[in-house]
């Protein structure tokens, strides 16, 4: 073979600087080109993830607001304590409120001089005072009379009763000092006659009767109840329809049931479910509700002199 000429030996140069040239070229493409994939592929999963966190923002919202305590605490327990707040909350608020209404209620129980009249006690310790005046009317369809101020309120008991198809009988109201010891001797001696001692007889009519000097009768302001088919003052008239209804509804009248079961020993006379006394409505209406005899109401409001 005969040696190339110099012209050949630059085009052969010339071409291998192409060549390299073109190689170059090429490879900085493809960098850039893969540098330019993967900034792509970077910012697509950077979005991605983005929009995954925000969903899962709102989903969490939702799931809050669903089932709050669920998505706060995942915990039964806490669920509970929550549960149990809340009761506790309304436990409180019903507190507040009933404590509200007895504030209320006590504000409205004012005990006013005027109002005395229809409070006085009288008992084995407090004597009717000597002074004691009061003007008396008739209970119709009875020999009966009472103090006029509780008049109204009594009629208007009686014929509630009777429109409810009842037949109440006011067998005893106002009695005076004189007839009041009578009773209480004529008691006394019947327990002598059936060979008790004076002293046991005495103890035990007082249980039944006021002492002389003392008696809610001789204030006009009480009354004995029985009805047209039962005429004994006894236990049993609680059972009629008659003692039911005066023990349910007689406080809306003014009247309390002023020897009740279970007082005894704070009134120092025996259950008398047919003895109703004239205190008041208000005042009746707040004894029902506490269950408290007169002597008790002194006490809580301070009334004793």
């Amino acid at each position: 073979m005969g040696k190339k000429k110099p012209e050949d030996r630059k085009v052969v140069r010339n071409r291998r600087v192409m060549i390299y040239t073109f190689l170059l070229i090429f490879m900085l493409l493809y960098i850039s080109a893969h540098f330019t994939v993967q900034e792509r592929k970077a910012t697509e999963a950077k979005k991605s993830t983005e929009f995954v966190a925000e969903a899962a923002v709102v989903n969490g919202d939702k799931m809050l607001a669903a089932r709050p305590e669920e998505v706060v605490t995942g915990d039964n327990a806490v669920r509970n304590d929550i549960r149990e707040d809340g009761n506790r909350g309304n436990e409180i608020e019903e507190s507040e409120k009933t404590a509200d209404y007895e504030m209320e209620r006590q504000e409205e129980l004012v005990i006013k001089p005027e109002d005395m009249w229809c409070l006085i006690l009288t008992n084995a310790e407090y004597p009717v005072p000597e002074d004691y005046a009061v003007t008396l009317r008739d209970v119709p369809g009875t020999d009966q009379k009472v103090d006029e101020r509780i008049y109204e309120p009594l009629i208007n008991m009686l014929e509630a009763m009777k429109a409810e198809g009842l037949s109440p009988v006011v067998c005893s109201g106002y009695r005076t000092l004189d007839k009041q010891e009578k009773l209480f001797n004529r008691k006394v001696t019947a327990y002598v006659k059936k060979g008790r001692s004076k002293e046991e007889s005495y103890a035990l009519a007082r249980q039944t009767l006021s002492i002389p000097g003392s008696g809610e009768h001789c204030l006009g302001l009480a009354v004995d109840f029985y009805t047209r088919s039962y005429h004994q003052l006894e236990r049993a008239f609680e059972k009629t329809p008659e003692g039911k209804w005066l023990r349910e509804h007689a406080q809306d009248y003014g009247f309390t049931l002023r020897y009740d079961e279970g007082k005894e020993e704070i009134t120092g006379i025996e259950y008398e479910p047919w003895h109703f006394r004239y205190v008041g409505v208000d005042v009746a209406r707040y004894l029902k509700e506490h269950n408290l005899s007169l002597e008790e109401f002194y006490i809580e409001e301070s009334l004793y002199g």
